[in-house]
């Protein structure tokens, strides 16, 4: 079974995207910062990663070169979660390695979309 990381500090948020993942049979891991998400991607190898880029503490942009320098989740495609909708902000979220970018709130069809491109 696909199983997918979410990574929101935002309960409701994260409810609301277990229900729309497991609603089409994804699994379904979550965490609510940085550094427990490094852990669990590291000891769960998710198929995917979504992930909320204000997170207090560890901010996503901090994240991602974590995620991305360990050999575990280095090849972990990562989809950018954030209600910051500029071009600066896309930008910078590409730099820092997300391979899609979906913006809050959350269009279940182009989260779909950026998943299926990413994982099938």
């Amino acid at each position: 079974m696909t199983k997918i990381l979410v990574i929101d500090d935002d309960k409701i948020v994260r409810d609301i995207l277990r229900a729309q993942f497991e609603g089409r049979a994804y699994r379904v891991i979550e965490a609510e910062d940085g550094g427990a998400a490094a852990d669990l991607a590291r000891s769960e190898a998710p198929n995917l990663i979504v992930l909320d880029m204000s997170l207090p503490g560890m901010t996503g942009f901090e994240l991602l070169p974590v995620l991305k320098s360990h050999p575990a989740t280095r090849d972990i495609p990562v989809i950018a979660l954030t209600s910051h909708d500029t071009p600066a902000a896309r930008d910078e979220a590409h730099d820092a390695g997300c391979d899609r970018y979906v913006t809050k709130p959350i269009d279940a069809k182009r989260l779909f979309e950026a998943v299926d491109a990413l994982i099938g």
